[in-house]
């Protein structure tokens, strides 16, 4: 009885944790902002590069996600949410299906414009 009761707990908590703000189905997963700098100096540093509208010396980030495994990924871009100042440690949403939609704060993914809108 204490196992299935364990076992339900478990997997209503990974339910939850689907049920996020973001679409998972369009491509979006939360992930973390691990290195903040210039797209010159990041790009080769990550598992995918998804560019930068602006050459070497526009502000880059490199995010970490987990796409359905425990290994996480790395993704670096230079397109951010209008008006954002990203630092390490601050959690985003990235878009792993569509490299030209930038990243969105928590609760703004979504929008197939390019803009974080909800």
């Amino acid at each position: 009885m204490r196992s299935a009761l364990l076992c339900a707990l478990m997997l209503g908590g990974c339910s939850a944790f689907n049920a996020h703000s973001f679409d998972r189905s369009a491509g979006w997963r939360a992930a973390e902002v691990v290195s903040v700098g210039r797209a010159g100096e990041l790009a080769a540093t990550v598992d995918r590069d998804c560019g930068s509208d602006g050459g070497a010396a526009v502000p880059y980030a490199v995010v970490r996600y987990r796409n359905g495994g425990v290994h996480s990924r790395s993704l670096g871009t230079g397109r951010w949410p209008a008006g954002a100042r990203l630092n390490v440690g601050d959690a985003v949403e990235v878009n792993v299906l569509d490299c030209a939609l930038p990243l969105a704060l928590p609760g703004q993914s979504g929008s197939s414009s390019g803009t974080p809108s909800r």
